[in-house]
């Protein structure tokens, strides 16, 4: 049937509403996901990395700045002071594309801040972090992030004064020194040369008032620096030398025989420990004696590094009754068929008595390490405090087990002939923090209460 003019018009008419209703549809539609694309609410995230209470001379401030859903427009980095504003950092960014995205989702800065340079004065400060993102939200302004964080600019240098400090010392000898620091500190402790002992708090002696125990090296011939150095909060740092009389030690030496039947007894059992070996007898033994003597002795500085500032011990540290066959110190050639091999230095006592003799605590302490260990065999070192360490090793048992408090006397293991040991003994020594010293200073009773109990 043929539709006329009116009816085709009547027609027209009933569609133009239908599509009036699609296109709205379809407009309402397009603004909606390009709200959800670009009028997201979520403002940007800021976060301050580290500890940055305190700015001193100079100080790094890190910080990380994102935004997940339209990227970051702007970033700005301030420190205001009496409402003078030092800008740090101000960082605009391109829009990467309406449909694929806005601004970087994170940027990272790690930002250089002098004070004295930007026209700040010790005292507070106000770090004041502003970050805007791509959103169309807030009148196409987008969301705005302000951090601020209340911070104090310090560029003076704790105060240190050296109160007690040793007036001899020898190569391999021990002493204490006490300072007072002005203010609260970080990093503090003591410098010789180019060894650094960290300091601990002595509270009975008042309130900022440190010690740091010392143990030189068995062949230091001179005192090239001794300095206190503490570093307070902002990173100020305080230098103060302090004098001290070096009594070079003398060293001893000694020649130890290397016979085929030692190195048929002993490289099986580091061959079991350490499979890697190869080449003659006599190469084995130079490796033990070398390689894996060095990474024993990184063990034991490993261990020596984390020391309990509370001091455990007290009065004169045990000695186990034997004979003495070799000292502290001494410097070991080793001959093999009349020929020189080899040399390395004795860095303890060793102590001789019956086979599988019981071997007790020395001094009150912690146990810290409890194992096998290359040359010294099976090991135990306790922790005593403030630096202070012991060691026994060549043991063919071990009674204690790391974790353990032990007080003196305390068994902690039997005598024996594991590690580079031609025979049943104990070697002992005292460590200051992971400085090998030497032992009979520590089994003089008149000597610690003369150069370390009275001080501490």
């Amino acid at each position: 049937m043929n539709l006329g003019p009116i009816d085709k018009v009547a027609k027209s008419r009933s569609v133009l509403p239908t599509l009036i209703l699609v296109g709205v549809g379809v407009l309402a539609l397009a603004l909606a996901a390009l709200f959800w694309l670009g009028g997201e609410m979520e403002k940007p995230q800021v976060v301050i990395k580290g500890d940055s209470s305190c700015l001193g001379l100079s100080r790094q401030i890190s910080l990380a700045a994102s935004d997940a859903r339209s990227g970051l427009r702007s970033v700005e980095v301030a420190l205001v002071q009496e409402g003078k504003k030092a800008q740090l950092l101000a960082r605009t960014y391109s829009r990467a594309g309406y449909l694929s995205g806005g601004g970087p989702k994170k940027i990272e800065e790690n930002l250089e801040v002098t004070p004295k340079a930007l026209g700040l004065k010790d005292g507070a400060v106000e770090l004041v972090v502003t970050v805007t993102d791509f959103s169309w939200w807030n009148w196409l302004r987008g969301n705005v992030t302000i951090h601020t964080s209340a911070l104090v600019v310090d560029t003076k240098p704790p105060t240190v004064s050296v109160t007690d400090s040793p007036q001899y010392i020898k190569g391999g000898g021990a002493g204490v020194v006490v300072y007072r620091v002005s203010e609260p500190v970080g990093r503090h402790g003591v410098l010789i040369n180019d060894v650094f002992y960290p300091g601990f708090p002595l509270p009975k002696r008042g309130e900022g008032i440190y010690g740091a125990c010392l143990g030189l090296p068995h062949d230091i011939v001179a005192l090239e620096k001794a300095l206190v150095i503490a570093t307070d909060k902002a990173g100020n740092e305080a230098k103060v030398p302090f004098i001290m009389n070096l009594h070079v030690r003398k060293i001893p030496s000694d020649k130890i025989i290397i016979s085929d039947g030692f190195l048929s007894a002993k490289l099986p059992e580091f061959a079991s420990h350490y499979p890697e070996l190869a080449g003659t007898p006599v190469e084995q033994f130079i490796k033990v004696n070398n390689d894996i003597r060095k990474a024993n002795f990184e063990k034991i500085q490993e261990v020596c590094a984390k020391f309990t500032p509370e001091r455990f011990w007290d009065g004169r540290f045990g000695r186990m009754e034997g004979s003495p066959k070799a000292g502290y110190a001494d410097h070991r050639t080793y001959l093999y068929n009349g020929e020189k091999i080899d040399e390395q230095v004795h860095l303890g006592v060793d102590i001789a008595s019956v086979q599988q003799a019981r071997v007790g605590a020395a001094n009150r302490g912690l146990v810290v390490f409890a194992e096998y260990l290359g040359i010294y065999g099976n090991t135990v070192i306790l922790d005593h405090g403030q630096g202070i360490f012991s060691l026994y090793s060549h043991l063919s048992q071990i009674e204690v087990p790391v974790g353990a408090m032990v007080e003196k006397d305390t068994a902690v293991g039997l005598t024996g002939t594991t590690g580079m040991a031609g025979g049943d003994h104990l070697h002992f020594s005292i460590l200051v923090n992971g400085i090998f010293v030497d032992p009979r200073e520590w089994w003089d009773e008149e000597w610690l209460k003369l150069h370390m109990l009275s001080v501490l």
